[in-house]
């Protein structure tokens, strides 16, 4: 069977960490993709940056091959919303990425198009939106993430908390039980989380409070 061409949406940190992660994954347990490079339409980005792979086209100019698969590697809510149904309607596939090295757990549920790096961890009946981004964070049971959200290393969403669609929460956070994120809200790193977020907000502190 012969494998999927693979290209990454974006080159930048993320882009290249993920890149990282499928390189080690590869070594460990054999090739799963033929990687091909990044697709990215800002002015070259991996300039001084030692990497593997190159930028082999722009998103905005991606024309789909039958046997091609691409990652979202972008971890701005905003952008990823704006970019997969353009690259959609073009008839591109999205494939997920799950490390082999995370702790997926029992009777959890994700969508399309997923990225779970090395370092997650989900207990038990959480639900994951479509073109969600997991970093190495912790998710606890009954947990529901919306769409195009991404949450960064070293957070925890504890029992019954939630996240709506679009949200990014930085690294280091903490979403208290019970505690809801609005959509398209902005947690920023080290923020505790101890009530409802609206929509569109943005927290920061110890207990969070909303700014700007």
């Amino acid at each position: 069977m012969s494998l999927k061409n693979l290209y990454f949406v974006g080159a930048g940190g993320f882009g290249r960490e993920i890149l990282s992660q499928i390189q080690t994954v590869h070594d460990v347990y054999g090739p799963r993709w033929n990687i091909k490079g990044f697709l990215d339409d800002t002015d070259d980005p991996l300039h001084g940056k030692p990497c593997d792979y190159g930028v082999v086209g722009t998103i905005r100019g991606y024309t789909p091959a039958p046997d091609d698969v691409l990652l979202m590697c972008i971890s701005s809510p905003q952008v990823k919303r704006e970019l997969v149904p353009f690259l959609k309607d073009r008839g591109a596939v999205f494939d997920s990425f799950i490390s082999p090295f995370t702790g997926l757990g029992h009777h959890n549920q994700h969508g399309e198009g997923v990225v779970l790096c090395a370092g997650f961890h989900m207990t038990v009946n959480v639900r994951l939106g479509d073109f969600v981004t997991m970093q190495a964070c912790a998710l606890a049971h009954d947990v529901t993430v919306g769409d195009y959200c991404t949450v960064n290393a070293n957070t925890f969403l504890l029992g019954n908390s939630s996240v709506g669609d679009g949200a990014f929460i930085g690294n280091s956070a903490r979403i208290a039980p019970h505690v809801h994120v609005g959509n398209e809200a902005y947690v920023c790193l080290g923020a505790v989380v101890m009530k409802d977020v609206p929509d569109g907000a943005k927290v920061i502190g110890n207990p969070a409070r909303e700014i700007g």
